[in-house]
């Protein structure tokens, strides 16, 4: 998994990376800990004085400072998701798959079957569950961060479905 630090800024990987590198050696590799990781490299994109602020004020701690700044839970440091957010997340999975679902089907039964709607409806329930991380693996994460790792893959995934509709449809 170390891989994933060439998506950090060049600087802060000049910085930090010999540090994160050896955290990352004594963690086992999870979906968890790549979600950290590509959420700390979009962070440290997006606010590049924010990271190295963290230095001045952690100077003792310096071992301790990249998984603090980074919000590593593989370390420790990560958000503290409680049974309450676990079930705002289902919430939103559950919910937002049914908000899209049931206006997909009503549309497939007034317009017919296309492959557009087709598409769409196949990844009604990737959507929702991709917003409930909000409440999960990047709660804590400042919003510009979170619009970029839900909305990003959000907008992917439905151009993808609309261009593998317009592809059987040609």
């Amino acid at each position: 998994m170390t891989w994933l630090i060439k998506l950090y800024p060049p600087a802060w990987r000049r910085r930090y990376g010999r540090e994160l590198a050896e955290l990352i050696a004594t963690r086992p590799a999870s979906f968890g800990t790549a979600i950290d990781l590509v959420a700390g490299a979009v962070d440290a994109w997006l606010n590049p004085q924010s990271s190295t602020a963290a230095v001045a004020a952690d100077a003792k701690g310096a071992g301790e400072m990249v998984p603090k700044m980074l919000h590593l839970k593989c370390a420790g440091h990560g958000p503290n998701v409680t049974s309450a957010d676990e079930r705002k997340a289902a919430a939103v999975a559950i919910g937002g798959t049914l908000a899209l679902v049931i206006p997909m089907l009503l549309a497939m039964v007034r317009y017919g079957s296309n492959p557009y709607l087709q598409s769409l409806l196949s990844v009604s329930w990737l959507l929702p569950v991709s917003f409930s991380q909000h409440y999960t693996s990047l709660k804590g994460r400042p919003g510009r961060v979170q619009a970029v790792l839900i909305g990003g893959p959000a907008a992917i995934v439905i151009a993808i479905a609309l261009a593998t509709a317009w592809f059987s449809k040609n």
